[in-house]
């Protein structure tokens, strides 16, 4: 081993406390060869995988049913993103190898976990648009309905609380970080501007806005005007931020030990990107072919998943090249338009994937149903169910047997008939095909709605007459009160 070598091992080693994040020497001779900061690819990844992580629990817990969804996922999206767009601007010029930044990243780490956890219940139509956050009571009592109605306020505005608190400690951490670098801005005589004080003011100033938020909704939890003022003070959090960087003068070149890039950090999060929303697709793919096999309808959707997943790669990748290095307001408006972008491609994404559930959820109620009709018209016939190969492969992913099933309704209509009934027949066979009916809609849905399976349980629960009369009426009104419901939600898309 040379004695540099050795040297280099010692020192990769002994990890600081804290680091100059500048240079001891001016650029000139031996300023190349001054070993850099950058901040380890291990970091940068999984800084954006943390990131990726908290929204994702907003998209495993929300789905896109409704224009409220829409609104929760924009703003909770810029929210998060501002925090990633500000750390990594930070992170690719001043990182060093020093445990200050490690504790900073887990702390880091920390937000974003708990971000994660107050995402349940985030909605920004909270004391805006009542309808959006009313919840379904069903035919419970007055006092158990105010009871539900108080449980939603509480869980709306802890999750209001619990975010704007911790995007305060964000701020604060970051504000910490850049006093840092001032600090050692001025020991080591660096180029200095009045300008770099824009970005930790902004962060001063903006952690003062989530403060004074939590404070809002603390002393006044129920005023619209609150909510409305919320939603305002948080955009011009961000875009105070934005403009902070954008008008934050550069360092002079071979100034800095980190001279990283934004481009290669912002295309390594459209990846991440593209591959969560490619990774829920692949999953409702998985359940539809267990469920159907892979049918030409299927087949299609596939290919046109895989097209338009290509040519958003093909665009963004290849399609636009920064061959120079922009100025700095450009290079700070190119980074705020990933904003959009990114918030676009997942709204895509998981367009694209409740449409694949819409239309599958349709094939599946098509295959049944034909085979419904035909086993209803044998017995019509007969007065016995038939054997029926295709049915009973159906049935199966909804672990259910045609062969018990019919068993089971032959032995209830006979029951039925044993006791004088009249319109046994038609209750008992409509109430079976709606059981299958809701079991097809949850195969593909993993959040029920409320209102919609409290309509079920009228459905399974209504006497023979009742079934009976909605089996013969070509609106089946009791039918269709479940269904409909959950097929206007995968519709939205």
């Amino acid at each position: 081993m040379t004695c540099e070598l050795y040297v280099k091992n010692e020192k990769e080693r002994l990890v600081p406390f804290s680091v100059n994040p500048f240079r001891e020497s001016r650029a000139g001779p031996g300023a190349d060869e001054e070993e850099g900061e950058r901040p380890p690819e291990w970091l940068e990844l999984a800084g954006d995988l943390a990131w990726t992580a908290t929204f994702s629990s907003l998209t495993s817990n929300t789905s896109v049913t409704q224009p409220s969804a829409v609104w929760n996922y924009a703003v909770f999206f810029c929210l998060t993103w501002h925090l990633w767009a500000t750390q990594t601007t930070y992170d690719i010029r001043y990182y060093t190898n020093d445990w200050w930044h490690r504790l900073l990243f887990a702390s880091q780490l920390g937000v974003y976990a708990i971000l994660a956890a107050f995402s349940g219940s985030f909605n920004v139509s909270w004391q805006v648009d009542p309808d959006a956050t009313a919840v379904f009571k069903g035919n419970v009592t007055e006092l158990t309905g105010e009871a539900l109605d108080q449980n939603q306020e509480y869980l709306i505005t802890k999750s209001f609380r619990g975010i704007n608190v911790m995007l305060f400690i964000s701020r604060m951490l970051l504000f910490a970080q850049y006093v840092r670098v001032m600090i050692y801005r001025k020991r080591s005589k660096q180029f200095w501007s009045w300008r770099f004080l824009l970005t930790p003011l902004s962060l001063l100033f903006s952690g003062g806005i989530f403060l004074g938020c939590f404070i809002m909704i603390k002393e006044d939890p129920d005023s619209k005007t609150v909510a409305l003022t919320q939603l305002i003070l948080w955009g011009i959090a961000v875009i105070s931020q934005a403009i902070a960087g954008a008008f934050t003068p550069e360092d002079e070149r071979q100034v800095l030990k980190s001279e990283g890039a934004m481009e290669p950090r912002l295309a390594s999060l459209t990846v991440i990107i593209l591959g969560e929303g490619l990774n829920a697709i692949c999953g409702t793919l998985n359940s539809s072919m267990n469920s159907l096999g892979l049918s030409k309808t299927m087949f299609a959707q596939s290919m046109s998943i895989l097209l338009i997943l290509y040519f958003i790669w093909l665009l963004y990748f290849d399609g636009f090249r920064i061959k120079y290095s922009p100025s700095k307001l450009l290079e700070e408006l190119w980074l705020c338009l990933h904003f959009p972008l990114h918030l676009s491609l997942i709204l895509l994404l998981e367009g694209i994937k409740n449409v694949f559930i819409y239309v599958n959820v349709v094939e599946s109620f098509n295959r049944l149903n034909t085979a419904f009709e035909e086993v209803v018209n044998e017995y019509n016939s007969s007065s016995l169910f038939p054997d029926h190969p295709l049915l009973e492969k159906l049935l199966r992913v909804l672990k259910m047997s045609w062969q018990q099933e019919k068993s089971d309704l032959q032995v209830a209509i006979n029951a039925d008939l044993a006791n004088g009934g009249d319109i046994n027949v038609e209750s008992q066979i409509w109430r079976w095909w709606g059981t299958v009916v809701h079991n097809v809609i949850l195969l593909y849905n993993s959040q029920t709605d409320p209102e919609a399976e409290f309509k079920f349980n009228e459905f399974v629960s209504s006497n023979n007459t009742a079934l009976a009369n909605d089996y013969n009426d070509d609106d089946t009104p009791l039918l269709a009160g479940f269904y409909t419901i959950y097929f206007e939600q995968m519709a939205y898309t």
